[in-house]
């Protein structure tokens, strides 16, 4: 699973320069989030333990072979617990946990939530964008203002969307992410030319606490 600690400070400042070359061809204000989880999984690994703890437990109960009652429940117990340590500490197991409605959904929901935090829509113009990245669930989201979605075509709008879910998915997913900013730096200089005017909205390093 990648995480954040992969992402070290020399992609960092490359995806910040990204963001600004974005910025300097077009008008649009631009942010990009990486997070390591959209969601708070504690009780599907909770579930998971106490479900493996229950069919371990039947398997000794059901089984041929005579097992002491004493140990069998403190087998059960003790390997329950350590499942729960499993998944737990080692959150990119989580993964197998979660349901691809879930994870598409609490990525949009992170996303959305981000983008109001952050006050996004307060830009003169309503074109900035927020490109989001959810580590655990492998899911990316591009949500665009209103005026972003008055100018641009949907179809434009849905092939950034699945190109930066390829990027997030991809071998080399910080190549891959730098090279489909470099992408939407294009798309948005088409749709959106930079005024001779443009200010700097909001900054290129933007990081958002919920």
């Amino acid at each position: 699973m990648i995480r954040i600690k992969n992402f070290d400070q020399n992609f960092k400042t490359k995806l910040y320069e990204k963001v600004s070359l974005i910025e300097s061809k077009s008008g649009t204000e631009a942010v990009v989030i990486i997070k390591n989880s959209s969601g708070n999984y504690f009780s599907r690994v909770l579930a998971a333990s106490g479900i493996f703890f229950i069919l371990l437990l039947s398997y000794f109960m059901l089984s041929p072979i005579e097992y002491d009652p004493y140990s069998m429940y403190i087998i059960s117990l003790l390997s329950s617990v350590a499942v729960f340590c499993i998944l737990y500490f080692i959150p990119g197991l989580q993964f197998f946990l979660i349901s691809e409605k879930t994870k598409k959904k609490n990525t949009e929901i992170h996303a959305r939530a981000l983008f109001q935090k952050a006050q996004m829509y307060k830009t003169q113009n309503h074109i900035a964008f927020l490109v989001y990245f959810s580590l655990l669930e492998k899911k990316s989201y591009f949500l665009t203002d209103y005026g972003i979605n008055l100018i641009m075509d949907d179809d434009e709008i849905k092939n950034i969307s699945e190109k930066l879910q390829k990027a997030l998915k991809g071998k080399n997913p910080k190549d891959d992410i730098l090279k489909a900013l470099d992408e939407i730096a294009t798309v948005m200089e088409k749709y959106i030319p930079r005024p001779e005017d443009d200010i700097n909205e909001l900054p290129d390093d933007l990081d958002v606490e919920l």
